[in-house]
């Protein structure tokens, strides 16, 4: 989005005179404001449809799992702000509208059952593909990948616990949503999810 390049550059260019700086300090700071204005962008547009879809709930969960697990084991980057926006909050709000307004077809094994599928997926792809690069900080160094695989690896353990707890307490919701964040997240690390938001991505610069 365009208006969050020229914020961003302007925010730069002030800090950069303010500290006097160079150009590389500039692009340092354009590249923070880019990430503090576009969460605040993003987590603005996220809101706006959760209040329209009356999804508050499941899309903040959805978004909770998502963020955290991306952090440490990172993820498919769409080369544009615009587009990674679009494809992630419209993945985030069919996913919060399918928990909730599904969440009362399922019983306790059913649920059961998701969660543990979805540890056990969730692992392999961890194990095998994790931390997958950021082309802002690619990950070359063994001992830095080994601590983001076992960070990967202690999140998911963390949350089956809290899912399995949340099935003991029948939050369907909640269950649901936290498998969709989970599983949304493992899979753009995968070589099928890398291919799928690909081809995603394409489809958008064909509708242009």
């Amino acid at each position: 989005m365009r208006f969050i390049n020229a914020l961003s550059y302007k925010g730069a260019d002030y800090l950069m005179k303010q500290t006097k700086g160079n150009h590389e300090s500039r692009r340092v700071y354009y590249f923070g404001f880019q990430v503090v204005i576009g969460a605040i962008v993003k987590g603005l547009l996220l809101l706006i449809l959760a209040l329209l879809t009356r999804t508050i709930l499941p899309s903040l969960a959805i978004l909770a799992a998502f963020v955290v697990l991306r952090q440490i084991a990172g993820g498919y980057h769409m080369k544009t702000y615009g587009k990674c926006v679009a494809a992630s909050l419209g993945m985030i709000i069919c996913a919060a509208l399918i928990s909730k307004y599904t969440a009362h077809m399922w019983n306790e094994v059913s649920l059961m059952v998701v969660v543990i599928l979805s540890f056990l997926f969730s692992s392999a792809c961890l194990i095998k593909w994790a931390p997958a690069d950021n082309p802002n900080r690619p990950i070359t160094n063994k001992e830095e990948i080994k601590k983001f695989r076992i960070l990967s690896m202690v999140y998911i353990v963390l949350w089956l616990i809290v899912s399995l707890i949340l099935v003991y307490f029948k939050q369907n919701m909640f269950i649901l949503a936290l498998c969709f964040g989970v599983i949304l997240e493992v899979f753009s690390i995968t070589p099928a999810g890398i291919r799928f938001f690909g081809m995603l991505e394409d489809g958008m610069d064909s509708v242009k």
